[in-house]
């Protein structure tokens, strides 16, 4: 089983497009994952103007469709909060980065990340992190 981040999801869902639905099944996400996507559909909108409101509402719900086909997660309890901060001043990490690391960790899940230091990191404590590239080259 594995947790993409939400920097390996953009880059499925910009490369495969329809097909991602298919890649992304079964896999975990955060909750977080939705805010972060959801901000970088915002970011086309408002900050770059490559896309028009109504395209970043259209892409919103298509979103939201494609994320539907997985199971979400979440840190809750305060020793998930303690130990996903451990990690984060451990690895100087952001908590939000942490989180995927507590996840994957605690869940024996392989972290999917196209952030280099994300990955060094994981792999530095032992959790399995694999790039886009290496999640596309296992698929059928």
């Amino acid at each position: 089983m594995q947790i993409p981040d939400s920097s390996a999801v953009a880059i499925i869902l910009k490369r495969l497009r329809e097909k991602s639905i298919e890649i992304l099944e079964d896999k975990v996400t955060l909750d977080l994952t939705r805010y972060e996507l959801g901000n970088v559909v915002w970011k086309e909108c408002a900050l770059n103007k490559l896309i028009s409101p109504e395209e970043a509402v259209n892409k919103a719900k298509d979103l939201a469709k494609i994320l539907e086909v997985t199971k979400v997660d979440k840190v809750e309890s305060s020793e998930d909060f303690e130990r996903t901060m451990r990690l984060a001043t451990e690895l100087k990490l952001t908590f939000y980065d942490a989180v995927y690391l507590y996840i994957a960790r605690s869940k024996g899940l392989t972290l999917i990340t196209e952030d280099k230091e994300l990955c060094s990191k994981a792999r530095r404590v032992k959790i399995k992190a694999i790039r886009v590239d290496e999640l596309l080259r296992e698929q059928p």
